[in-house]
């Protein structure tokens, strides 16, 4: 029983390390983006502005509007 654990724990271990270990995707090594001034100033505004947001918002509803604010900032500056 226990080189059973043994034997699932090493496995496990191999498979998270080969994970960590495989190249990234090319989207997820893309910074292009950070170059464009304008577009960062609008996601800095609508993450950290909290103007669109009642003031008794759950967690939740929070997300939510930062989620809306970067999907138009996606769309006005074309991301």
């Amino acid at each position: 029983m226990k080189s059973a654990r043994i034997a699932l724990f090493t496995f496990a271990v191999n498979v998270g390390l080969g994970t960590l270990g495989s190249p990234a995707p090319a989207s997820a090594t893309d910074w292009s983006y950070l170059s464009y001034k304008n577009y960062i100033n609008c996601l800095q505004l609508f993450y950290t502005g909290n103007f669109l947001i009642p003031p008794n918002a759950s967690p939740s509803q929070i997300a939510a509007k930062h989620e809306q604010g970067r999907l138009y900032c996606n769309k006005q500056y074309g991301y």
